[in-house]
């Protein structure tokens, strides 16, 4: 495991890697639901890892594993029984987090990634406390054993559920990073305001609070609404579409680069300290961060 939070804590900003998904669909994966990303595990992981690469080479100072969907709720959707379900999931786990670690090599993070249980733009699925307790606590051992850098608990639309993966995963000595998913730049999708979420978060004691998956403009609104509250490192990694993807990750509208570079520009004058791209990006979209960094470091 690798210091990540001293790293985040000097130097220039640290640029994430972008969207799985996207790349695996462009690369003629299937990617259908209810498995989404986590079939190219089992299916096609030498493409999974090629994505992972695509992204070093580009600039990428943290890859994501590709566990969006890993769990064990997940492949029950498609298994006989519980038991199989949780040996598959564990076992996808387990490879997305080696390929990730492989293609990372020496000199980049690994970021494990816990998703809501249940679909991202849908919070109203969440099923509750006392079950999602152990699922999130279960994901965080797995990603304990398998040896992330740190947590990156994303795409998180409602405040109990966000609060609930964070205390599942409180035992563990790895950082905690939390994502917010926003429906404005100043509410959660769930309604809960932003300022308020952002409060209860820091009080979780994450180590880096980010805004992801919502549309570039609100996105950054969304940075500025949490600057007031959240005295941790800030992050921003939005998606490229102009409306919510689809369920599998599909975007029909996107914005420009150069809307994309002009509000990551504005990101960077805010202070983020993480930056990437989520659904509809790819790894040219880290070479336009990489260029934005060297502009704030020399117009700073």
């Amino acid at each position: 495991m690798k210091n990540v939070s001293a790293r985040l804590a000097s130097g220039p900003p640290l640029i994430l890697d972008g969207a799985m998904g996207t790349q695996l669909l462009a690369k003629g994966v299937d990617v259908s639901l209810p498995l989404w990303s986590a079939a190219a595990l089992e299916s096609s992981p030498e493409t999974v890892r090629e994505v992972h690469s695509d992204y070093a080479s580009a600039g990428a100072d943290i890859l994501t594993t590709n566990t969006f969907r890993t769990t064990s709720r997940t492949f029950q959707k498609v298994c006989k029984n519980r038991a199989e379900a949780e040996r598959r999931a564990r076992r996808a786990s387990r490879t997305a987090v080696e390929i990730a670690r492989d293609a990372a090599g020496e000199d980049r993070y690994v970021a494990g990634s816990i998703a809501p249980l249940e679909d991202c733009y849908l919070p109203d699925l969440f099923p509750g406390v006392e079950v999602a307790a152990k699922e999130f606590r279960q994901l965080g051992e797995w990603f304990v054993e398998d040896g992330v850098d740190c947590l990156l608990i994303e795409t998180m639309g409602r405040i109990d559920e966000a609060l609930c993966a964070l205390r599942a995963t409180a035992g563990h000595s790895l950082p905690r990073w939390l994502s917010f998913i926003v429906k404005d730049g100043e509410h959660l999708l769930d309604g809960t305001p932003l300022a308020e979420a952002a409060t209860a978060a820091v009080d979780e004691g994450i180590s880096a609070l980010l805004i992801n998956c919502s549309s570039v403009p609100e996105a950054v609104k969304a940075v500025e609404s949490v600057r007031a509250v959240a005295e941790v490192p800030l992050g921003l990694y939005p998606n490229l579409g102009k409306s919510m993807p689809s369920p599998d990750g599909t975007i029909e509208q996107f914005y420009s680069l150069k809307e994309f570079s002009q509000a990551m520009r504005e990101g960077l004058s805010l202070g983020t300290r993480i930056v990437g791209s989520c659904c509809g990006s790819g790894p040219h979209l880290a070479c336009i961060i990489c260029k934005l960094q060297l502009w704030t470091l020399v117009n700073c």
